[in-house]
């Protein structure tokens, strides 16, 4: 570790700048056993002899020597020493150069380390409006992206029951923070659960609109984005939705202005933007979507859940086909437009759009294969199919049993007749479990003989595990 006096001199309330500066005027150290921390600090003794406290050069070793600080639990030091780091950069590069976002990523993680929630909150809020200045600059893709899944995992320890720091940091329980109405300390769990989620679309959605204004409508990672956005508006679904008579809770406070209560952190600027985004590539009159030219209808489509899922799924379709992909993704693409129709009981919708698909596979001479891929697998395809199919075999452990199970799937994705064929070291509490999953899930229905048949036998054995 470093010396007393070298320690002493870096924990005083002075700067960094101000230490560093008479660092090198120091006696260089000697000890017994050179540490790394020892070496950072001579490097930067000789960098500031050389070229003076706000070389460029004195970026990497001061990025060590913070890394060395924290992962020695000395977060104060740490600190101190990553912000000396960012304010060389600021210099040299400017206040709100990209250059500094490491080291900013770096500071959160600190900031967590020590219990300092607050701190962590307010130095990601300064990260997210300095990556929102370079709309055009694809590094800022994997970053929003580790924002935004950081962002869905406290929403996740907020679903299971707990209450992190950033509920009230982020005043979730008011619908607008900037509003006065309302407590930031206490409410409804609905209304927080809205918000975060709000907040991690908002900020994949920022993501995104990177990615296309860059046209890289090949790129796998802007399909993984999308598919965060999905998952997020199913979420939504899975929790609140109670069928196509009721009123479904909005993907954000329905309020057309909202944007203006909000204008930095707005939770709705970039949804709006995506959602207006021409497509590389029209779909067919079917597969378009019935937003209204309206504002006030395109508002309220943009807060639906219904609305905002298929929207990100027709971008999907949009992504393959103008990225030439096979007619397989291409129709699979249109299956999943599809499968969000039927989830929302748009029936007649959703039979139109599976037989687009079906039509596709056969206008490219697609193998029979590809077609019982997409419409009759072994096991039935649980809707929605970008979420994992909790019918599937788990490869990756060893099965402790199974159970036989037959039942039939209907025209519309419902299932019907189980009944409970033979099974394997199953107790009955997991073929009760059994049943009710496959009564309450929804599928994609099945085609026989190129038809959509009203109701279709299935057969399949599910594997049991530890």
């Amino acid at each position: 570790m470093v010396t007393f006096g070298t320690r002493r001199t870096l924990e005083s309330p002075a700067s960094l700048a101000a230490a560093l500066v008479l660092a090198a005027f120091m006696t260089p150290v000697v000890a017994q056993s050179i540490t790394d921390d020892d070496r950072e600090l001579e490097q930067i003794q000789e960098i500031l002899s050389r070229d003076g406290p706000y070389s460029l050069d004195l970026l990497g070793p001061l990025s060590r020597l913070g890394l060395i600080y924290q992962e020695g639990e000395d977060y104060a030091l740490a600190l101190v020493t990553l912000e000396r780091a960012q304010h060389i950069v600021r210099i040299n590069k400017g206040l709100h150069s990209m250059e500094q976002v490491p080291l900013v990523r770096q500071l959160i993680t600190v900031e967590e380390a020590r219990g300092n929630h607050e701190g962590a909150w307010d130095r990601q809020q300064d990260l997210l409006a300095l990556l929102r200045r370079h709309p055009d600059d694809v590094r800022t893709v994997p970053v929003l992206r580790e924002v935004a899944d950081r962002q869905m995992e406290v929403l996740a320890a907020v679903i299971a029951g707990e209450r992190p720091p950033e509920v009230v940091l982020g005043c979730f329980y008011k619908q607008w923070p900037t509003q006065g109405d309302g407590s930031c300390d206490a409410g409804s769990k609905s209304t927080v659960v809205q918000g975060m989620l709000a907040e991690a679309q908002r900020t994949y959605l920022d993501a995104i609109a990177v990615m296309l204004r860059q046209g890289l409508y090949d790129s796998d990672d802007l399909r993984a984005l999308e598919l965060e956005v999905l998952r997020g508006v199913d979420l939504m679904r899975s929790r609140y939705y109670k069928g196509p008579t009721a009123r479904p809770i909005p993907m954000a406070p329905a309020y057309v202005g909202a944007s203006s209560l909000e204008p930095w952190r707005s939770r709705m600027a970039a949804v709006v933007q995506v959602a207006e985004w021409e497509l590389p590539y029209p779909s067919e009159p079917s597969l378009q979507g019935d937003d209204d030219d309206h504002v006030f209808t395109k508002q309220v489509h943009i807060m639906d859940p219904y609305h905002r899922g298929r929207q990100s799924l027709r971008r999907l379709y949009a992504y393959s086909a103008a990225s030439s992909n096979s007619s397989v993704r291409q129709a699979e693409a249109v299956a999943q437009m599809a499968d969000w129709d039927l989830l929302y009981s748009h029936n007649g919708r959703a039979i139109e759009s599976y037989q687009v698909a079906r039509a596709m596979l056969e206008d490219a001479g697609s193998p029979a294969s590809s077609v019982e891929q997409l419409f009759a697998p072994a096991t039935p395809i649980v809707l929605p199919a970008f979420q994992p199919n909790p019918l599937l075999r788990d490869e990756t452990r060893a099965a402790t049993g199974y159970i036989d199970v037959a039942f039939e799937i209907t025209k519309y994705g419902r299932s019907r007749a189980v009944e409970i064929l033979d099974d394997a070291n199953a107790d009955n509490a997991a073929k009760q479990d059994l049943m009710a999953l496959i009564r309450a899930s929804r599928y994609r229905p099945r085609l026989t003989d190129g038809t959509f048949a009203d109701a279709t036998p299935v057969r399949m054995r599910y594997y049991l595990y530890e």
